[in-house]
């Protein structure tokens, strides 16, 4: 067991070292994080919260929040946006910082808009290996566990073409992210790879009381293998979502939300490992909570992507 749990711990270092970003299960419901150009979905001024505790009661597990919002600008077909990161791997890699962002669209026939989205921020980075370990290998020079801090700076796209029943959209929230406290020196940290996020739903009337919306989201990162997340969730009565996702090399996952008011939503996701930590550790908890409210001269009507 002490082996398995120092593997596990080592990768969980290494991937850290890569820099890969958060991952969300109720990304339908954390949109800012995904693509800058979902805002223009939405005809409200619109908060979210989320909070996701990854393997519960595996020491040194991540965790992550982020608080965002976005809202039409008047009568205008531009939208702005924010959202604030607070993301720990381990227990002495923490990264936090936001982004704003600015999108807009175009009607494209009667039905459907294109838009088109950037996002720009900065974020404090720091992983204090000595401070917590005073035994790691940091004392002896070791390169892969040297204490880091620095501020990084962020800019990112996104596309989007969607009407009041589909949505597809291609993004890189995080196209270019370096490490601006040593971006003249000739000894970067090390070089990030830009991930580029491909995402597409439906919505099918069933009935009166049922509707469908199955949805995916593809992440390709160059060198990495590509990981696609499949869902399906149904609206019931308009009031309650409940769906399932396959998260390939991951996890399957529940999901279920409620519309406490029509500009109210409550979200809570589960996720079932299906690596070798499901050994080890107590699943993944997510929760959202989202709140609209209406904006001068805008259809505020319920959104459902």
């Amino acid at each position: 067991m002490r082996v398995l749990l120092t593997s596990i711990l080592l990768c969980l270092v290494l991937c850290t070292k890569a820099q890969q970003k958060a991952m969300y299960t109720q990304y339908m419901f954390n949109t800012l994080a995904i693509n800058p150009a979902y805002s223009t979905l939405d005809e409200s001024l619109t908060f979210t919260a989320l909070s996701r505790h990854q393997w519960v009661g595996f020491k040194g597990a991540p965790n992550t929040q982020t608080v965002s919002f976005h809202t039409p600008i008047g009568e205008s077909n531009t939208f702005i946006g924010g959202i604030l990161v607070n993301d720990q791997i381990g227990e002495v890699i923490r990264e936090t910082g936001g982004d704003l962002s600015v999108a807009q669209r175009v009607p494209i026939g009667n039905d459907s808009y294109l838009a088109v989205g950037v996002n720009g921020g900065i974020s404090n980075y720091a992983a204090n290996y000595s401070q917590d370990f005073p035994q790691s290998p940091s004392s002896v020079n070791d390169p892969v566990f040297k204490d880091e801090s620095g501020l990084r700076m962020n800019v990112g796209w996104g596309v989007m073409l969607f009407s009041e029943k589909y949505y597809v959209g291609i993004s890189s929230p995080h196209f270019y992210y370096r490490d601006i406290s040593t971006i003249a020196k000739q000894n970067n940290s090390a070089s990030y790879r830009p991930h580029y996020l491909f995402q597409a739903g439906y919505l099918v009337d069933l009935n009166d009381v049922f509707t469908l919306k199955p949805n995916f989201l593809i992440k390709y990162v160059n060198g990495s293998p590509i990981e696609f997340d499949l869902n399906a969730s149904i609206l019931i009565n308009k009031t309650v979502w409940l769906g399932a996702s396959y998260r390939s090399l991951d996890s399957f996952d529940a999901i279920a939300s409620i519309y406490l008011t029509p500009d109210l939503q409550f979200g809570y996701s589960y996720d079932f490992t299906t690596t070798q930590l499901g050994s080890v550790q107590k699943g993944t908890h997510e929760i959202t909570l989202q709140f609209r409210l209406p904006v001068r001269g805008r259809n505020h009507t319920a959104c459902y992507f």
